[in-house]
């Protein structure tokens, strides 16, 4: 007779110290992995209890697919990938690597939400071409009060110098002594626009994606721009 031996892991910590921890009501294996201290079994019936199946719908959502492409592909209902959507967002805390930069650049996009596009919804936002990352951005119309939250956002770092287009509302906001204008000065933001567009569905100039209410729409634009700066969900 042949013995065959599965070693179980723990689909959260990958650690090995998993021991047995009662039976499940539908009468399968229950494991208690001893490192984290969560509970787990070995195989879920349904898919939206898999942990691998949250990871790959995180993954798809930064990588322009939309909620029900995610929902087909991974077996999970939508409205349980939207709430796995605006959990990590919200889990998600964004903090500078430095203190002081050479320059930053501002630039903004539009997008929409509803099914209507006069519906506009303006993001501004902070690139720093030095550390590649995305340092604060604000939703609002395309209007002075939008840059100015934006500019209060950056207020507690030491920045030399503000970069952007000749747009009017610009203009007002930075000191004009650490003001550059032009496009020659934006043109790593530039392609960060360009990068947003290929990574978001939602914002894709010419798309049928898009979010019905605002909270999936920013959640989903702070998870790529998490994805930006640290490479991983």
């Amino acid at each position: 007779m042949c013995e065959i031996t599965i070693q179980v892991n723990c689909p959260y910590c990958h650690g090995v110290k998993v021991v047995k921890n009662g039976v499940k009501r539908t009468g399968r294996q229950n494991f208690l992995c001893r490192g984290c201290g969560k509970q787990f079994q070995f195989e879920y019936a349904k898919a939206g209890c898999r942990p691998q199946s949250r990871r790959l719908a995180l993954a798809m959502l930064v990588r322009n697919s939309g909620i029900r492409d995610i929902a087909t592909v991974t077996g999970v209902h939508r409205q349980t990938v939207l709430r796995w959507l605006n959990k990590q967002a919200e889990a998600c805390e964004f903090r500078p690597r430095r203190q002081s930069y050479a320059s930053v650049q501002i630039d903004e996009v539009w997008t929409f939400v509803g099914e209507r596009k006069r519906r506009k919804r303006w993001l501004f936002y902070a690139y720093a071409p030095e550390t590649g990352e995305v340092l604060a951005w604000s939703w609002g119309n395309r209007s002075q009060h939008t840059v100015s939250r934006l500019y209060r956002q950056l207020g507690q770092l030491k920045i030399d110098c503000f970069c952007t287009d000749d747009w009017p509302a610009f203009t007002k906001v930075p000191p004009r002594e650490r003001h550059l204008v032009g496009k020659a000065f934006t043109r790593h933001i530039e392609g960060v626009n360009l990068w947003l567009r290929t990574r978001n569905r939602r914002i894709v100039r010419k798309t049928a994606c898009f979010s019905k209410k605002e909270r999936n729409h920013y959640n989903a634009m702070k998870l790529v721009f998490y994805y930006r700066n640290h490479h991983t969900l």
